[in-house]
Formats: structure tokens, C-alpha cells, sequence
């Protein structure tokens, strides 16, 4: 049986924390097997040492060792047989670091274009300078081991950001990040624990009612990761609601202002890039090089050239390359899309495609439910009983953004994760989906080993089902929060009196239609 907060004995009544072991079931039976919660005499809210964050920081920099364990075989071992899929430890960081001639020392964007935002290309080309002091055949390691030192960072970052953004009374909330399987499996994969760190900057600004900060931290994830750019919707209608919107016009700006002012500089120095023979090969200069001969037509996306051997090709700029691939790509194997092109018979929306050429059909459909999407979390948040918080509105817009787009990479939903326990802060419901996503990579991987090797792996069934168990599970989570939105006093975070914890200038504000009777009776 688990004690109710109205039942703490003794200092508990009187501790400035929520505990975990008392607030939350899981946690509860969990510390029962281990000697059950703190006692009548335990010294809690005293000042020490370790305090829960400093413990969060422990949990994470373990929980990120754990990871580059897991990973640890796929930067010493050859990949073949299938042997990266075999052993669950594929990561991007690693195959990238030869995909993008890191390994032959060139620059990300100036000698070979980067699938990646401008950031992603700044710490790829600060990992690769930093192993150049080790003998050649080391350094592919070393470049994974470096990324990770860089990405464990970024977790920190993320587990701290998310205890201040938990409010004074929930610090412990982060443990569901530090300890996070996705973290396990998904921390060092790819680049994401950049973007989530900077967001998670931005958010604490916003926080401490600092909307310019927020915005110009928001832009620089936006030029790591495109999504939290989204945030600007939700974040629009809230403070549409508490009337509110002078902040939300200046983290706006600075949000759109930034990335663009970081990118331009690089997209002007960029060449264009085209494949040639299954390599990419640069087929015009930069728009700066360009500029004097050809006015502003120079400084167009992609430019149509002939290579020396005298054939038409289509140079990208390196810098635009990210949108591009975004534009063409078909759908993605994690993505429902690409769940029903399978229940289709395996036709795609968009049949006879050119090489490179965008699916149109596929890219509307993308385009319309996720707008559709938007326009319903918006109708939310105006018509909810209670003004939303900041963190279940953000939650369900990445949320529908996933769900809706035609590429998931298994990474995305790490990005998940912080949003997801600071707008329902529980164990259960955020394990059981977690454990739906490693049932997803389990099944990816195996699939991927029978797609490459017939007759070995498994079919694709299994993958797709396991796909959609996961987005089940997600939307199961989505109810749960709608719920607390649409019944407010079934929200865990707002039981304890607060209004909202990482609202900033929301917080505490009193809605025009609360405010009328008072200034009637005045």
C-alpha cells in the first residue's frame, strides 16, 4: 500500500520536495524492495551536499555511461555480417564520421555537404579536429568517443534544465530523464542531445520570464534540429489566452532571427554539391564566388550545371542540403506512413518518381494532418477549463509533428522524453512507452538484417506491428495529458498548488475572463 502525501510521518508534512517514493506508485514499490521510503527521522529539504540535482547529474553521467557501453562494440569491431544490427549498437555518429569525409579531413559544408543543420556541422567538424592528434586508424573511435563526451554534456544540460523547469517542490522529476532507457539507446546515436540541451536553455529562460534569451537559445536548437521551432504555435496560443503576447512576439522574433543569422554565413561560403558517380562532388561555387556575375540568381538553393564529362546535373548548396533530403525522401521505416505503405502492398502514395524528385502526394498528406493536428492542440488550449501548462502543450505538438511526419529516426523520441514527464510526471505510463521503443530498434535492426540478407532477420510484419504498438502507446500518453488539461484537478503538478512551473510570464496570470467579476465588484 502506498501512503498518500497527506500521510507523510513526521519532517516528511513539512519537506519542501515532492518525493517520488510517496508521490509516485513505481517509485513507491520500488523503494519498498529496497527498505521502503524515508522514515520519521530522515533529514530532508536540510542543506547538503547532495542535493537532488547534484544526484539527477550522477544518475545521468551513469546512465550515459551505460550508453557508450552499449555502443561501445560498433567503434572497434568491422561492421560486416551485419554486425552493427546484430549487436544493437548502430550509431550515426560513427558511420557519418566517414559519410561526410570526416575521416579524409574535410571541412562539413566547404568540402562535402552535411545532412544536418549549421550546429550539427560545428561539432562535427570540433570532434574531428580534436582526434587528429591520434595515429589515422584511431581516430574513428576517438571521434565516436569525443561525440559522446560532448553529447553526455548536453544530457547533463538537459537533466539539469529539466529540474528547474520541474519547479521548487519536483527537482526529482528529471530522474526520469537521467535514468531514461531512450537515453541508454538513443544518447549517442545521432546529434539530438545538442539541440535538446540548447531548447532546454531556451525553455529556463522563458522560465524566468526572460523571453529574448529564450528566444535567441530556441533559434540556435532550431539551427540544430528543426523542431523547436514548433514550439512557437502552442506557445502562441497560451499566451493568447493570458494575454500575453508582447513576450511571445519577442522570443518569436529572436526564435527566427537567430538560426537564419547563423546559417547565412554559411550558406553563402557554401559550394554546390551534386552526385556524381554515387559520390557527392562540388559543381558550382558559393553564391558569394557567384554573386558578381550572376546577381541574386546566385544565391537560389540549387543551380543546374554541367559537369566536365558534359553531363546536366542539379547542385545543391551544401548548406541546404538538410532541406532538400527533407523534400525528397520518401517515407521513413519508423514513420506511419511508411506503416501504410505496407498495408498498401508496398505502394507508396507517389508512384513513378524520378530520381530526386519529391513526393508530392506524400509531402501534402504530411503537410495537412499535421496542420490539422496544430489547429486541434490550439482549439485545446483556448477551450480547456483552465489554461493549459507550457509543458503538456509542447508535449503533444512534437508529439503530433512525429506522428504526422514521413521520416521518425528511433532517435526523435529522445526528444520526447523531457516534455513528456514535465507534462505527466509518472513512472509508469513514460517506462511502458520507453519499452515500446526498444521493441521498435529491436525489430528495425533485425528487419533491417533480413531486408540486407534474405532468408536471415525477420519479416517486416513484426517491425510494422511493433511500430504501431509504440505510437499506441504514445497516444495513450497523449490521452492521459489531454485529460489532465481538459480536467485539471486530476493534474499531478497542479495538486501541488502551482499554476504553471515553466510558464515564465504565464504563470499566475489571471485569465480577462476570471478578471471581470473583480472589476465589476471594484
Amino acid at each position: 500500500m502506498t501512503a498518500s502525501p497527506t500521510s507523510l510521518p513526521g519532517v516528511l508534512q513539512d519537506a519542501p520536495l515532492v518525493l517520488p517514493s510517496y508521490d509516485d506508485p513505481v517509485v513507491a514499490g520500488a523503494a519498498t524492495a529496497v527498505g521502503g521510503p524515508p522514515g520519521r527521522h530522515s533529514r530532508l529539504g536540510r542543506p547538503g551536499f547532495w542535493t537532488p540535482v547534484r544526484w539527477i547529474v550522477l544518475i545521468t553521467l551513469l546512465t550515459s555511461l551505460l550508453g557508450w557501453w552499449q555502443k561501445s562494440p560498433c567503434r572497434v569491431q568491422p561492421w560486416v555480417e551485419e554486425y552493427q544490427y546484430t549487436r544493437g549498437c548502430y550509431t550515426d555518429v560513427f558511420a557519418l564520421y566517414f559519410a561526410e569525409r570526416l575521416n579524409e579531413g574535410a571541412t562539413p559544408y566547404a568540402d562535402h555537404p552535411v545532412e544536418y543543420p549549421v550546429v550539427i556541422g560545428a561539432v562535427m567538424q570540433v570532434a574531428a579536429k580534436a582526434v587528429t592528434v591520434f595515429e589515422p586508424d584511431e581516430r574513428p573511435r576517438h571521434f565516436y568517443d569525443v561525440t559522446w563526451a560532448i553529447l553526455t554534456a548536453c544530457a547533463v544540460v538537459v537533466a539539469v534544465t529539466t529540474s528547474r523547469l520541474a519547479g521548487r517542490r519536483r527537482p526529482w522529476d528529471a530522474a526520469m530523464f537521467a535514468a531514461a532507457p531512450l537515453l541508454v539507446l538513443h544518447g549517442s546515436t545521432n546529434w539530438d542531445l545538442v539541440a535538446m540541451a540548447l531548447a532546454g536553455l531556451g525553455l529556463l529562460q522563458w522560465a524566468r520570464r526572460r523571453p529574448l534569451a529564450a528566444g535567441v537559445l530556441l533559434g540556435l536548437a532550431t539551427a540544430t534540429k528543426l523542431y523547436p521551432v514548433l514550439f512557437l504555435v502552442p506557445l502562441l496560443a497560451l499566451c493568447l489566452r493570458a494575454g500575453r503576447l508582447r513576450a511571445w512576439g519577442v522570443t518569436a522574433a529572436a526564435l527566427v532571427l537567430t538560426p537564419v543569422l547563423v546559417s547565412l554565413p554559411v550558406y553563402l561560403t557554401s559550394p554546390y554539391f551534386a552526385d556524381v558517380g554515387g559520390r557527392q562532388m562540388a559543381v558550382a561555387a558559393s553564391p558569394l564566388d557567384r554573386v558578381g556575375e550572376q546577381g541574386l540568381q546566385a544565391l537560389a538553393p540549387k543551380v543546374t550545371t554541367v559537369t566536365p564529362e558534359g553531363l546536366p546535373v542539379t547542385g545543391v548548396n551544401a548548406a541546404y542540403r538538410f532541406f532538400d533530403l527533407n523534400t525528397t525522401r520518401p517515407a521513413d521505416w519508423d514513420s506511419l506512413w511508411f506503416v501504410l505503405q505496407k498495408v498498401r502492398g508496398d505502394v507508396p502514395l507517389d508512384q513513378g518518381l524520378a530520381p530526386g524528385e519529391a513526393p508530392h502526394l506524400l509531402n501534402r498528406g504530411v503537410a495537412v494532418l499535421f496542420v490539422l493536428a496544430l489547429v486541434g492542440i490550439v482549439v485545446l488550449v483556448l477551450k480547456a477549463p483552465r489554461r493549459p501548462r507550457l509543458a503538456q502543450v509542447l508535449f503533444l505538438t512534437v508529439l503530433a509533428f512525429l506522428l504526422t511526419n514521413k521520416v521518425w529516426s528511433p532517435q526523435f523520441s529522445i526528444w520526447l522524453v523531457p516534455l513528456a514527464l514535465l507534462a505527466r510526471p509518472r513512472w509508469r505510463t513514460l517506462l511502458a512507452w520507453q519499452a515500446a521503443e526498444a521493441l521498435v530498434l529491436l525489430t528495425r535492426f533485425y528487419f533491417f538484417v533480413g531486408n540486407d540478407e534474405p532468408g536471415e532477420g525477420i519479416d517486416v510484419k513484426w517491425f510494422i506491428t511493433a511500430v504501431s504498438l509504440r505510437d499506441l502507446a504514445l497516444l495513450g500518453l497523449a490521452w492521459l495529458v489531454v485529460r489532465d488539461v481538459l480536467q485539471p484537478d486530476r493534474d499531478v503538478v497542479r495538486r501541488d498548488g502551482v499554476d504553471d512551473p515553466m510558464g515564465g510570464v504565464l504563470d499566475e496570470t489571471v485569465e480577462p475572463a476570471a478578471r471581470t467579476p473583480d472589476l465589476v465588484r471594484s
